[in-house]
């Protein structure tokens, strides 16, 4: 049984972990991306009667091994679904994983093969399913944080936009309504009723305008262009609802991810949340290669420094040391307004979280107990440059 528990934990860090896991999660997720793009284009590519014609076999053997992969990959999910049951649940695995099956990413998964198998074992022609199979691009949900976001941007817009799809099919039907009375005369094959003249309603609307379909009389011209006046700001209001949404889930979720990072480093460890969210704001992110110059001795000191993952070389008259994940530096130089007294190399690839002078002699004006925690913190290095603040394996 523990092995068996062993070998579930092994497969849920590697399909649901992904990524953010080993490289067998990260080398998963690569893997199952390239599939799906494959099974586009294979979708795509077999409409080409020369090729598909020609390679008829082929595609055939790689829509079945992909969805035999698809079909794995869904067991698999719900199989190791419990592990993300809390020990104390009062849900039995069963029913867990019962619900686990209708979550929205679960219920994407379904959709990517369930036609395919279902339509075969019906019997229907083969090439009636490449629009299905279309489905599969929603897949993509699952890797790409950016297209969760999206799909979480029309659920939590979803009042603003139905409202707004209202308004739109309202004013398609007042268009269509009134472009019958002036126009049913002049043109009754095109609107000779309303819904015939929806077509130019919702066409004129979107200011997609097709031609096939224009009025002809003066009072049906002069409406029709109030009506092209109001598509442009009517039609507008999803596309900017989403788009506003978008930005807003997309910049949440980075001060979550940044807010988090803050908590956790040793210099702000135990802080009130309000001034965590306060720095937080404050901080940019910056990636350092192996052996770039960060900060250099001389340098006016603009910005102080917290390693948030990887190594800084620091190096001077006194001789190297090296700064481990969650040491600051530059903190001293700025409360004295001076020179960088040191140089600082990243020893290895590193994430730093730099804060601006000006925001930080701002922060320490308002938040005094910072400025203490900082200065009691040099008062027991013995380096006079950087604080370690718990730090281990500090090497000279």
């Amino acid at each position: 049984m523990d092995t068996q528990k062993s070998l579930r934990r092994h497969i849920f860090e590697v399909i649901e972990i992904g990524a953010g896991g080993h490289l067998i999660g990260r080398t998963f997720d690569i893997f199952m991306v390239l599939l799906i793009l494959l099974n586009i284009c294979a979708v795509a590519i077999e409409t080409v009667e020369s090729i598909g014609a020609a390679y008829a076999t082929a595609f055939l053997y790689f829509e079945v091994f992909s969805l035999i992969i698809f079909v794995i990959e869904y067991l698999l999910r719900i199989w190791t679904a419990v592990e993300y049951q809390p020990d104390d649940s009062e849900h039995s695995d069963g029913k867990f994983r019962l619900n686990f099956i209708f979550s929205p990413l679960m219920i994407v998964d379904f959709i990517a093969i369930a036609p395919t198998i279902l339509f075969s074992f019906a019997g229907f022609d083969f090439r009636f399913l490449r629009v299905f199979r279309f489905l599969r691009l929603f897949k993509l949900m699952r890797y790409s944080p950016a297209l969760s976001s999206l799909a979480s941007v029309f659920y939590e817009e979803r009042r603003a936009l139905i409202a707004t799809l209202i308004i739109m099919l309202g004013l398609a039907l007042f268009a269509s309504s009134i472009m019958y009375y002036l126009e049913r005369a002049v043109q009754p094959e095109a609107f000779g009723n309303i819904p015939s003249a929806l077509w130019w309603a919702f066409a004129t609307l979107t200011t997609v305008g097709y031609g096939d379909v224009v009025p002809l009389t003066a009072v049906g011209k002069i409406v029709g262009a109030m009506i092209m006046i109001l598509g442009i700001g009517v039609y507008a209001l999803p596309i900017g609802i989403i788009a506003s949404g978008f930005a807003n889930e997309i910049h949440r979720r980075d001060f979550v991810i940044r807010w988090g990072l803050v908590a956790n480093l040793p210099l702000f460890q135990g802080l009130d949340a309000s001034l965590i969210n306060t720095i937080a704001k404050k901080l940019r992110s910056q990636i350092s290669e192996y052996g770039k110059l960060i900060a250099y001795e001389g340098e006016n000191a603009d910005k102080l420094y917290l390693i948030v993952s990887g190594r800084v070389r620091r190096h001077d008259k006194d001789g190297e040391f090296v700064l481990d994940k969650g040491a600051f530096f530059g903190a001293k130089s700025l409360m004295a307004r001076s020179t960088f007294q040191a140089n600082y190399i990243a020893s290895s690839k590193v994430q730093l979280l730099i804060l601006e002078a000006s925001d930080f002699h701002h922060i320490l004006n308002h938040y005094p107990g910072l400025k203490e925690r900082i200065e009691s913190k040099y008062a027991e290095d013995s380096q006079p440059e950087f604080g370690q603040m718990e730090v281990d394996d500090l090497e000279q």
